[in-house]
């Protein structure tokens, strides 16, 4: 398991995430309408998008997904975390059900890191622009449990946490450190080396190029929830004591944290 669990180790430690009331009350039905579904109904009679370049998902996931979240995002990747099932369950093609309750839906998706909207597919242009978050978590009752866990004041907590232990604070940098690393290696060839070029739009003080390389600072360095890794590598002001002076960030999203941590514990 990498270090990137070691939050939620603290949070399904703390709270007993599985067996947690918010679990049982969110089995509610869900409600067919999703207004994140329509918000991107609506961008798309607008606007055409490139499917991710490495797209792996099925029919029944595509419904399935449809079901939990209204629409299929366009940059998925694949199904990277799944319920009550385990990675070499899913390696061996065993039965699976998507359905909303089903064993086997999904729980956690993993996103390409570039959104590419079709401006002329004749000409070949795109406008690509970075998306924030690698690993989206999909299932409604798990957000609801997760959203319940932040109410009832857990962020404050692993912020505490974090700032009162010093080598866990370390892990917690590792972890964005491999969740950035990990994004930025999903990228394809021709990307990674568009993101990478600054001869392929002008001179250094053309707007587009500051873009692209404010796009490719985004997708090389930011961790979960948008935290930049590379703050831990700033000198410590107090050097009688290096530990003492590490930086902790604010927690953030715990949804995204959680998308993080059951992705890479089932892979």
């Amino acid at each position: 398991m990498k270090s990137s669990c070691m939050l939620l180790l603290i949070f399904s430690n703390s709270t007993n995430a599985y067996h947690y009331p918010a679990f049982a009350a969110s089995q509610q039905a869900i409600s067919a309408e999703h207004s994140s579904g329509r918000r991107w109904k609506n961008r798309r009679k607008r606007q055409t998008f490139l499917p991710s370049p490495s797209r792996k998902l099925t029919s029944e996931e595509e419904v399935a997904l449809l079901d939990q979240l209204g629409y299929v995002p366009p940059n998925i990747c694949t199904v990277s975390a799944r319920s009550g099932i385990s990675a070499d369950a899913i390696k061996t093609n065993a039965a699976i059900d998507t359905s909303s309750k089903g064993i086997g839906r999904p729980i956690a998706i993993q996103s390409y890191p570039l959104l590419a909207q079709i401006v002329n597919k004749e000409q070949d242009k795109y406008n690509k622009t970075p998306f924030p978050t690698l690993y989206w978590l999909t299932c409604p009752h798990v957000s609801k449990a997760i959203s319940e866990i932040e109410r009832n004041g857990y962020v404050r907590k692993f912020q505490a946490r974090l700032e009162d232990d010093a080598s866990l604070a370390k892990k917690w940098w590792q972890c964005h450190e491999e969740y950035a690393t990990e994004r930025w290696g999903l990228l394809s060839e021709s990307d990674r080396e568009w993101l990478l070029s600054n001869n392929q739009i002008g001179g250094v003080d053309n707007s587009e190029q500051r873009k692209v390389d404010s796009m490719r600072e985004m997708i090389q360095y930011s961790g979960v929830a948008g935290t930049d890794h590379r703050r831990l590598r700033e000198p410590d002001e107090d050097k009688t004591n290096k530990d003492s002076s590490i930086y902790v960030p604010s927690v953030k999203c715990l949804h995204s944290h959680y998308a993080h941590y059951r992705s890479q514990k089932q892979s």
